[in-house]
């Protein structure tokens, strides 16, 4: 009977704080939603874990809320369990003091090392006011990072990512990038963290250009580049893979990253009495330089670095304005060994990046409704061996 009337009173609180931030004006849709729910979620891990009221609460608790919000969407058991989910992967997400206060006293030193570097980042977004009020206390975000993309990025990346300095890293190229949740589903699926964060990359841009546009070339390199379209077969030269990619721009410069702008394949340029054509050249807007891009089949070899150093010479002589920034190359092989790579860039001075590509197994969706389903091919090899027998 405790229980009953401690639920009876807590579903009443509940209530009263749904009704009070859905007449709320003042914040954004998304954030106003994302921190009720994270609210709601702080409260059922204080009864479900704390108080240990039990697991069943959550589904009476949907039940309850369900009918007393009607036209309201997001209490179902599922989305309820992805709320507490919330709130213990951020347990922190709302706190009761000013964070701006908090940086200046110099008090998150207990903080872990990926959180205080985040709030540091993002100094200039907090505010000196409350953004939620419950139960007549007022809270201030901690990272306002978190509330920066939608409830259903959260989720996916909240069943998918464990490690607290991955998912935040996806969080905050999310909002830099605008990804919808299916680009960042994308990215995920293909390891985006790890190719282009974790993994060490082999190019001498910190040789051959400024720190600063090192850095920032740097990441946009991944090694490998996955490529997810369909590849039927394999391809038998590396004009058919160009013309492959090409005809997959729009994924293949999702592949690349952000602040790729294609300018042409088999760009020619003219030196001396002889003609060279370039695979692929873009001009990237945050480095402000020239991209060449050149396609390999087989493995590096030590000619590709000289080949791509001419053709930067050649770049850089009749299109380079004044304005850009040195431009830089990236050879796209099937294979490379990292020493060969080091000993071929040695010396060289113009930036190149050297990374393996691989693509996707992942079926076309339009195949994969058309390919029959292990049970079906079981199926039709029973009904074949019975016919089989029924012909002995």
């Amino acid at each position: 009977m405790a229980i009953i009337r401690s639920y009876k009173k807590w579903l009443g609180t509940l209530k009263e704080q749904i009704a009070q931030s859905r007449l709320q004006s003042s914040l954004a849709v998304n954030t106003n939603m994302l921190l009720l729910y994270w609210f709601i979620g702080k409260q059922i891990v204080q009864k479900v874990d704390v108080e240990d009221w039990g697991a069943k609460v959550i589904e009476q608790l949907s039940d309850d809320l369900q009918t007393s919000f009607p036209d309201v969407r997001g209490f179902s058991v599922r989305n309820l369990l992805y709320m507490k989910q919330f709130a213990v992967t951020y347990p922190d997400l709302l706190i009761t003091q000013q964070p701006v206060a908090q940086l200046r006293n110099g008090r998150n030193s207990g903080a872990s090392k990926t959180k205080t570097t985040i709030k540091k980042s993002s100094t200039a977004a907090f505010t000196q006011q409350p953004v939620a009020q419950f139960e007549a206390t007022d809270y201030f975000l901690s990272n306002p990072l978190l509330t920066g993309i939608p409830w259903g990025h959260h989720t996916y990346l909240i069943d998918k990512i464990n490690d607290d300095a991955e998912r935040l890293w996806y969080i905050q190229k999310t909002i830099e990038n605008n990804w919808s949740r299916a680009v960042l589903q994308y990215q995920v699926a293909t390891d985006l963290y790890l190719r282009q964060h974790k993994t060490k990359k082999i190019s001498n841009f910190h040789l051959t250009l400024p720190k600063p546009q090192a850095d920032l070339a740097n990441q946009i390199l991944k090694d490998p580049y996955v490529f997810r379209f369909p590849q039927i077969g394999e391809f038998t030269t590396e004009r058919e893979l160009e013309q492959h990619l090409i005809h997959h721009l729009r994924d293949f410069i999702l592949e690349l990253g952000a602040g790729f702008a294609y300018v042409g394949r088999q760009v020619k340029f003219k030196v001396g009495k002889k003609d060279y054509y370039i695979d692929l050249l873009f001009y990237h807007l945050f480095l402000r330089c020239f991209i060449v891009i050149e396609l390999k089949m087989e493995a590096f070899e030590m000619a590709h670095s000289g080949q791509m150093n001419g053709y930067l010479n050649m770049v850089n002589k009749q299109l380079k304005q004044e304005q850009d920034q040195p431009s830089i190359g990236i050879i796209l092989c099937a294979a490379k060994d990292a020493v060969e790579v080091d000993f071929a860039l040695m010396n060289i001075n113009h930036p190149i990046g050297v990374s393996e590509y691989t693509f996707s197994k992942e079926l076309p969706r339009k195949l994969k409704n058309k390919l029959p389903t292990a049970k079906q091919l079981r199926d039709e090899v029973k009904t074949f061996y019975k016919k089989l027998k029924n012909r002995k």
